[in-house]
């Protein structure tokens, strides 16, 4: 039987970031660390409370916020005095739950909870007793974005503003399963090129900008840590497609159509680029030197875009080689369409699941049958 090596949290809060972004396999104690040592006995050393926040206000109810916290030993850090915890009006507290009375008395208040969906009912609110903000499940479980908000990274950082009220105070906490690079947060942050590059069971650190200067002229910014926690060793005991990502933490990837033959076997008449929420990727389109067939392949583009290369992107630029629609370019260009006509689903091969995934994921056009 293998030895299940469970996430602890030391190492990231040693790097004392103001961001800390935790990612990995599900059920590997991410959730538990964070009750544990920045809800839980945080306040109780030093009297901060937290705001847990959920995406939709749909997610919160007394019995999921205090199921919630079932893990955790409360009883064994009050010495008794407490052995549960009670929502009551958006607001965690303590409590004491009698087993003969079937009584449950609230104690201490020791955070809030809300979601990012009402985030601007909060404008006007006063949190200067919170020191720590955890979101959990920042990463949508839909790879094509469905589930996050309108311009959610703007919504986290308007109730971090609220929250933090220009103190430098707060510490921002987002956890995460391997769900999909393909992540509002990523891009925004300019975090995705650490993130595609980075190892389970290392923890990289970056400084982003506020735009911001202070009074000594300096520019203002924000160090932000990203763990990518490393496998636990244990099984999930779950099968399928899936299995991977939630047994070992790998990002979670559909199957994907793959070249018939190998890629010697392809003569590449043309390449062109498609770049979107952050990701590129390299679009060839091939011949069969045996049969003449034609196929697009599709793979990731690490390098910078050429000047003039033709590029599919929700970027917009004063050039005619950045276009928007696929299948009617501005561009004067019939042999051009004519490759065009073929990108269609049954003419599209990617060079690995992951790569076939992330791409339809960041894409914002729907590929023709």
């Amino acid at each position: 039987m293998k030895t299940i090596k469970h996430y602890n949290m030391d190492n990231l809060i040693s790097q004392n970031c103001d961001f800390n972004i935790i990612y990995g396999e599900r059920s590997n104690g991410k959730s538990y660390q964070l009750k544990h040592k920045r809800m839980i006995l945080n306040y109780l050393k030093t009297g901060n409370r937290f705001v847990l926040l959920r995406r939709f206000k749909e997610e919160i109810t007394a019995a999921s916020i205090e199921q919630y916290f079932n893990d955790v030993d409360i009883s064994g850090l009050t010495n008794g005095k407490y052995n549960t915890v009670k929502l009551y009006r958006q607001e965690i507290y303590l409590a004491f739950y009698d087993v003969n009375t079937f009584k449950t008395v609230r104690g201490e208040k020791i955070g809030y909870v809300t979601a990012l969906s009402i985030e601007q009912n909060y404008a006007g609110g006063s949190f200067l007793d919170v020191s720590d903000i955890i979101f959990e499940e920042f990463m949508s479980r839909q790879g094509n974005g469905t589930t996050y908000l309108y311009d959610e990274p703007s919504k986290l950082m308007n109730l971090f503003c609220t929250v933090d009220r220009k103190r430098g105070f707060v510490k921002m906490w987002l956890l995460g399963n391997t769900i999909t690079r393909v992540c509002p947060y990523l891009q925004d942050w300019d975090l995705q090129d650490i993130v595609m590059h980075q190892k389970q069971g290392t923890i990289e650190e970056t400084w982003v900008t506020t735009g911001q200067f202070d009074d000594d002229g300096i520019e203002i910014k924000v160090k932000i840590a990203i763990e990518y926690c490393r496998e636990t060793g244990g099984s999930s005991y779950v099968i399928g497609k899936h299995a991977k990502m939630l047994n070992q933490g790998e990002w979670q990837s559909d199957p994907q159509p793959r070249l018939p033959k190998s890629y010697k076997n392809y003569k590449v008449v043309y390449r062109m680029v498609f770049f979107y929420k952050g990701f590129k990727f390299l679009a060839e389109y091939l011949i069969d030197k045996e049969t003449s067939e034609v196929c697009w392949f599709i793979r990731p583009k690490y390098t910078e875009i050429k000047e003039k290369t033709l590029v599919f992107s929700d970027v917009i630029k004063p050039s005619k080689y950045w276009q928007r629609d696929i299948y009617n370019p501005s561009i004067r260009n019939d042999r051009l369409k004519k490759f065009l006509y073929w990108f269609r689903e049954n003419q599209i091969f990617y060079s690995t699941n992951l790569c076939g995934t992330e791409f339809k994921n960041a894409i914002d056009f729907e590929i023709r049958k």
